[in-house]
């Protein structure tokens, strides 16, 4: 991995786990994904965006037996915020840097990113930020990546469904530069 990439990875973890145990998950800026067309960096949209672990299968697992706990949706919120606070977000090599989000089936925005496929992304605040490129994936429904998504927003958005569709976010590393 680049310096550039490791430094991204440190800086979403900081700014998640700050996130959760100042503003009870309120995602601030710098963890809002700005979607640029490639070729000329015009924004498309920014997505909320969930950082992904290498390894997320038993993050997964915690995710699914919360969710399936209790139909209340303030206990699963208030367990789901006192678990990313607490230790989740302390050892950034345990993430890759790609993230998910959430489109609603309908939404056209959802048809342009999966016709392009490929984008570049910034991530900035505080006068600092990152750019780089990703190739965008669609998740297929009850794949372990897109369950993971889906438990993890259901979280902080009960109302959601399955009727959704899950994008992939893969960067390509060595693209990344640092906004200063």
């Amino acid at each position: 991995m680049s310096i550039f990439w490791d430094d991204f990875v440190k800086w979403q973890c900081n700014l998640r786990q700050n996130n959760f145990r100042k503003d009870k998950g309120l995602p601030s800026e710098g963890t809002l994904a700005k979607i640029l067309y490639k070729n000329t960096n015009i924004e498309i949209l920014t997505i909320r965006s969930i950082l992904i672990e290498k390894k997320y299968n038993n993050t997964l697992k915690m995710f699914e037996f919360m969710f399936k706990k209790t139909h209340d949706p303030e206990e699963r919120y208030l367990k789901a915020v006192k678990f990313f606070s607490s230790e989740y977000f302390d050892d950034p090599k345990i993430f890759d840097g790609s993230f998910t989000a959430t489109f609603s089936k309908d939404s056209s925005i959802l048809k342009k990113i999966l016709i392009k496929k490929k984008f570049n992304v910034q991530f900035f605040q505080d006068n600092m930020g990152f750019d780089f490129e990703v190739k965008v994936i669609k998740l297929k429904k009850k794949e372990p990546l897109w369950l993971f998504t889906f438990f993890h927003n259901s979280f902080f958005n009960p109302q959601l469904n399955e009727d959704i569709e899950i994008l992939y976010f893969k960067p390509e590393i060595t693209s990344a530069k640092k906004i200063i």
